[in-house]
């Protein structure tokens, strides 16, 4: 049902052009959006974690390294964000880690 929904909106969409109305977007609805699917991505991510740590089947030594395996994601992020800020290599090669 879900793709016939979609199909049929798609539809009255394209007859009735509304692609032209993105001109009318400004920057900060895309930023909205964008914080909107960050906060659900990081949502999941801690109920994901927090999850391990409940569930029965799961052991303390599995929850731990969970914990461990996201935290140290956390951190890498992080330090290769700020690395494109640092002195080191060319600004391309930079750009390429940090990315």
């Amino acid at each position: 049902w879900t793709g016939l929904w979609t199909a049929g909106i798609l539809l009255v969409c394209s007859l009735f052009s509304a692609s032209t109305l993105v001109k009318y977007l400004t920057r900060f609805t895309d930023e909205i959006f964008s914080v909107l699917i960050s906060a659900i991505f990081v949502v999941e991510a801690v109920s994901d974690v927090g999850r391990t740590f409940s569930s029965p089947t799961a052991t303390f030594a599995q929850a731990l390294l969970t914990l461990v395996c996201a935290s140290v994601t956390y951190m890498l992020t992080t330090t290769l964000k700020k690395f494109r800020n640092s002195d080191y290599f060319s600004s391309r090669i930079r750009n390429t880690v940090a990315n």
